[in-house]
């Protein structure tokens, strides 16, 4: 059970009102963590990180996954978050990329529940008493070789290549897709 309002306020009360001004009035609420990402998380947050190391590097696994773990833990630091605010995996993805470049390519996450696609998680918004914690660990990160509709768990019409074609003032363009089901497999039309 959360704190009540009272327990909150005989915790705290007697040093916040040390600092506060006679106007300001502090109201005692608890808050709950959103965990995101490793098995602490919910079934529906739980996700698997996809990365591509630099190839044209030597670069130990297990230590590049490590310095994945502290970058995320870093980004999830409480300092930078406040509460009811929503998570962008993009964000993420960017401070990751730029922590560890260039040992590191790329970096996605794919949800382990199956009834959930790529990009499903890509944005994750929070309660106005809760606030983000990662529980991601180095067993949730997953070295792949180049990213594919299997690897990354894509369903839907996939785009290869496109090619346009102008003919007296007509543009027309012809688009070669990959139509791919739940476990991966697909057909070229």
């Amino acid at each position: 059970m959360p704190p009540s309002n009272d327990e909150l306020f005989r915790s705290y009360g007697g040093e916040i009102n040390k600092i506060k001004s006679i106007s300001d009035e502090v109201i005692y609420h608890p808050a709950k963590y959103k965990i995101l990402f490793g098995d602490k998380a919910t079934p529906d947050l739980q996700v698997k990180f996809k990365i591509v190391k630099n190839a044209s590097m030597v670069i130990n696994d297990n230590e590049l996954k490590s310095d994945i773990i502290e970058a995320i833990n870093a980004f999830f630091d409480i300092e930078n978050w406040d509460f009811g605010e929503t998570f962008y995996f993009q964000e993420l993805s960017a401070y990751i990329i730029n922590q560890l470049s260039p040992k590191l390519v790329s970096i996605l996450i794919v949800p382990r529940q199956t009834t959930q696609s790529f990009g499903s998680l890509f944005e994750i918004k929070s309660e106005p008493d809760e606030i983000f914690a990662s529980a991601a660990r180095v067993s949730d990160i997953e070295t792949i070789d180049q990213l594919t509709a299997t690897n990354l768990q894509a369903s839907g019409a996939i785009i290869n290549t496109v090619s346009t074609q102008i003919t007296s003032g007509i543009t027309s363009s012809v688009s070669t897709a990959t139509n791919t089901n739940s476990t991966g497999g697909g057909y070229s039309y």
